[in-house]
């Protein structure tokens, strides 16, 4: 049970996100308000274009050269991450929060293998030695149920099924221990049984690691297996 007591770890105050076009500014996300503590597992639910998945890139502060945080405030431990530097942000990104995509080609690079993309994670934000970042990669991959993690480990993106990719981007998103993950639609793309999998694998991270979860979807369902 979360302690009411204890300061959130996400406050979005009074967030205004717009993107810019040809056409003009367009208005994507107006005053929105969010309180999250830590532990909690929560829903940004609405139908495509309605904009929770611009707030979760505006957590992340990916908004792209188009995109730009109007107003507002995201405070994560108290600090607003809409004014952080980059070389802030860099710190925060995947280290603190990490994010899992509704497309895991989004987040994995094609042209490396999956030891290179998991190793890397902790050997910028910890500077562990290579060594003892293939052993936690393998162990990564282990705990997101991912059968042979050796062999998984000389893989390209392309050679695993879409449910493995998603695994190898959970494993990516918990390679630093984040105090939060961002899941912008995970199942999106996957059958029905795969996408179950994966929402039980969110649910025993969640439960294992004590991480705060913030998902948007459309899928009321998931939200409802989510708990």
């Amino acid at each position: 049970m979360t302690d009411t007591c204890e300061a959130p770890i996400l406050d979005i105050r009074d967030l205004n996100v717009s993107y810019y076009t040809r056409a003009g500014e367009i208005p994507a996300v107006i005053d929105f308000s969010l309180t999250v503590q830590r532990g909690e597992t929560i829903g940004l639910v609405g139908e495509s274009g309605c904009g929770k998945s611009t707030v979760a890139m505006a957590i992340m502060n990916y908004l792209g050269a188009n995109g730009g945080i109007k107003g507002g405030e995201i405070l994560f431990k108290g600090r607003d991450l809409a004014k952080m530097t980059e070389p802030e942000l860099r710190e925060v990104r995947g280290s603190e929060i990490s994010m899992i995509y509704q497309e895991p080609f989004a987040a994995l690079n094609p042209s490396l293998t999956v030891a290179t993309q998991l190793m890397e994670v902790p050997m910028v934000h910890e500077g562990v030695s290579e060594r003892e970042a293939h052993e936690r990669a393998v162990q990564m991959l282990a705990d997101v149920r991912l059968p042979d993690p050796e062999r998984i480990m000389k893989a390209y993106p392309h050679q695993l099924s879409g449910g493995q990719q998603q695994r190898v981007a959970c494993a990516r998103a918990l390679a630093n221990d984040p105090a939060i993950i961002l899941a912008d639609e995970p199942t999106g793309n996957l059958d029905l049984r795969t996408g179950q999998e994966i929402i039980n694998l969110l649910n025993e991270m969640k439960e294992e690691e004590h991480i705060t979860i913030v998902t948007a979807t459309h899928d009321l369902k998931m939200l409802s297996c989510s708990d």
